[in-house]
């Protein structure tokens, strides 16, 4: 399998004051630059980021930069049909956020080998926090390229949640349950939480 991997960061922060979160610091580095480590080895380096703020930063970070080629920020989706555009129909495209520090280094695998027969897409049922239940993790999916055009219909037509939007598409959940996944997802949705997951190692 093919795959590229889609680095969401073009969120407006809005919990956290409007920063821009992918960018913060944590542990000694931008919360994106644990991200890139995580994912690009198991893209062998294919990886694109999905920013509309603070442009030549993320270019710093040595891999392209998509921007919405939609106005007003209409949310993670617009990103994803980016990413969609950039690739051949046949490859594959391994969506994760930009704050999601601790992503499993073997998301890729085993999303792709949770791929029920004739599926083209799959989404990760992960822990927000350790004691959870599984939930689904949308920002943590994978989906054929040549779903471009059906995500740019339901843009068209309102849709703006990642989950909603492949839950329409052949999509396999596949669950991320091991202790090593206790942290995979965390949630950082403020700075409180931010600080929180700084004293985790």
């Amino acid at each position: 399998m093919r795959a590229t991997a889609l680095i969401l960061c073009g969120g407006r922060a809005t919990r956290m004051g409007g920063v821009d979160k992918p960018l913060q610091p944590f542990q000694g580095r931008a919360l994106v630059e644990h991200v890139i480590a995580r994912v690009a080895p198991q893209t062998d380096g294919r990886v694109l980021i999905s920013a509309n703020r603070h442009l030549d930063d993320y270019a710093r970070l040595g891999h392209p930069v998509l921007t919405d080629t939609l106005p007003d920020y209409p949310g993670p989706l617009a990103g994803i049909l980016a990413g969609l555009d950039a690739l051949p129909d046949d490859d594959w495209l391994l969506v994760v956020s930009g704050d999601s520090p601790w992503l499993s280094e073997d998301l890729l695998a085993r999303l792709a080998g949770g791929l029920a027969p004739g599926h083209t897409a799959a989404m990760a049922m992960g822990r927000e926090a350790p004691g959870e239940p599984l939930r689904p993790q949308p920002l943590a999916s994978l989906i054929l390229a040549r779903h471009r055009d059906a995500l740019a219909d339901a843009l068209r037509s309102g849709e703006r949640r990642v989950a909603g939007w492949l839950r329409t598409l052949p999509l396999s959940l596949v669950d991320f349950d091991q202790p090593r996944d206790e942290h995979a997802f965390a949630n950082i949705n403020d700075r409180s939480e931010l600080e929180r997951l700084e004293r985790l190692r």
